[in-house]
């Protein structure tokens, strides 16, 4: 809840008789100009003029000082200019309605906006209030976050940390054994060594997972070729693709887009991991890049069998594995939702959807400007 502290009673005082001093000159200035120098006796006009500061004075401060403007407006048009003037006398009856009309105008007047002064300091506190209960809703959603993101990461660490450690161990045991041959020595070796890059690879996930989360990911542009992303994905889950062949298709040969390198070749090797894990081994992935309207698309296609109809709209949320992940021994299910957050901290996209012969297709889209090679060479440094 907001709280508003109001101006000090000493503040509020002075503010009123600087205000109250103001209109009573104002009103005083218009009498000695009418009656001195303009010789006004117009009792329209005068009404009016002296209407003016009236609404000026409760426009700009408290409802009493325009009230007591009003009363003064009220004795110097009286006195001063309706007849018999110099007295506070009405000889006219039409007089004595206009003179109380003036009065009447004055305290309606000052009513309405000191009721609409009101209305926007109360507007203002609620905007306020608004706004901070906002903030308090997006920090409250950040400890949430937080919070999912911490039990993820116990989750991950107790349960996908359990097999690789198991493997290690034993592996690391068995070669302790005189009675192993050579050769079932380096496989005790390779299983050592596979397991040890799954565990990398998951606690490079976790940094990476919560590098996002705290929103501590920045995008760095540079010059680049579509081409060496892909290659900079690939090898860095040249893992995963051993099994696989790698067709890549590419409209923007020679040509170049301004981009982070870094990020988008991250994200585009958690597609490509992920497509290699649910692909039968041997098939072929396909990786596509394009640009247009600004926007350079790279499209992954696998041939798995497909995302189920209930995964489609969850696949990038955090620690989700559908029907099919949850089948595997090992997986986070960070992986894709890494993906997310390092395209959109490029202001792109990541979207899925199932192949009509089978299979899915992961598009990666960020916005990027394109040059040829030429153009680039031109431009000036």
């Amino acid at each position: 809840m907001v709280t508003i502290r109001p101006p000090s009673l000493r503040a509020v005082r002075i503010g009123d008789l600087a205000w109250l001093l103001g209109g009573c000159c104002a009103i005083a200035l218009v009498t000695a100009a009418y009656t001195r120098w303009l010789g006004v006796t117009n009792s329209t006009i005068v009404a009016l003029s002296f209407l003016l500061v009236v609404l000026i004075v409760a426009a700009v401060s408290t409802l009493r000082v325009s009230l007591a403007t009003s009363v003064l407006a009220f004795i110097c048009f009286n006195f001063f200019f309706l007849p018999p003037v110099g007295t506070f006398t009405i000889a006219d009856p039409e007089n004595l309605v206009a003179l109380f009309s003036l009065l009447a105008v004055s305290i309606v007047a000052s009513h309405l906006s000191a009721q609409a002064r009101r209305r926007a300091r109360d507007a203002m506190a609620l905007a306020i209030e608004r706004e901070h209960l906002l903030e308090e809703k997006k920090e409250a959603e950040m400890v949430r976050r937080s919070e999912e993101l911490k039990s993820a990461l116990l989750a991950s660490l107790s349960h996908d940390l359990r097999t690789p450690l198991t493997a290690v161990t034993v592996a690391a045991s068995n070669l302790k054994a005189s009675w192993l041959t050579d050769e079932q020595r380096r496989e005790q070796i390779e299983i050592v060594l596979e397991e040890l890059g799954r565990l990398n690879r998951l606690f490079q996930n976790l940094v990476e997972m919560a590098r996002i989360e705290t929103n501590a990911v920045a995008a760095e542009q540079e010059w680049v070729q579509p081409s060496d992303i892909i290659e900079a994905a690939a090898a860095q889950v040249e893992h995963a693709l051993n099994e696989h062949s790698l067709e890549v298709r590419s409209a923007l040969e020679g040509a170049f887009v301004r981009l982070d390198p870094r990020l988008t070749s991250a994200a585009l090797a958690r597609v490509l991991e992920n497509a290699a894990q649910y692909s039968p081994s041997g098939s072929t992935l396909t990786v596509q890049a394009d640009v247009a309207d600004g926007v350079v698309r790279i499209t992954v296609r696998d041939r798995g069998a497909g995302i189920a109809a209930q995964d489609l709209d969850h696949v990038f949320d955090r620690s989700y594995r559908g029907a099919a992940a949850r089948q595997r021994q090992f997986g986070t299910g960070m992986g894709l939702a890494i993906t997310r957050g390092l395209v959109a901290a490029q202001g792109g996209n990541v979207e899925a959807r199932n192949h009509p012969e089978g299979g899915a297709i992961f598009t990666i889209a960020v916005p990027a400007e394109l040059r040829t090679a030429a153009v680039l060479e031109e431009e000036p440094v």
